[in-house]
């Protein structure tokens, strides 16, 4: 069994990969900037964030509804936008 502290260390550094992932997400979305402005696309594609979160709660909706998944998932969303607009 765990005590308390390793699992919070363990969670820390879940929540380092997490971040590095994140990044790295925004990382490819800056390299879309160019193709989109380029096919006159939106920087804000709501049925493709939909379409993410639908597809992320069909695979690993065990612990988090819909709307949590969401919830997560819509600030991401949102910073990847103003990227998109303020690059």
């Amino acid at each position: 069994m765990y005590s308390v502290d390793a699992v919070r260390e363990e969670i820390d550094q879940l929540d380092e990969k997490l971040v590095q992932l994140i990044e790295q997400r925004a990382e490819l979305v800056q390299s879309l900037v160019a193709h989109k402005r380029e096919q006159g696309m939106s920087a804000r594609q709501p049925e493709r964030e939909k379409a993410i979160v639908s597809a992320l709660y069909q695979k690993h909706g065990n612990h988090f509804t819909f709307a949590e998944l969401e919830a997560i998932y819509r600030p991401i969303f949102d910073a990847c936008v103003r990227m998109q607009i303020t690059d």
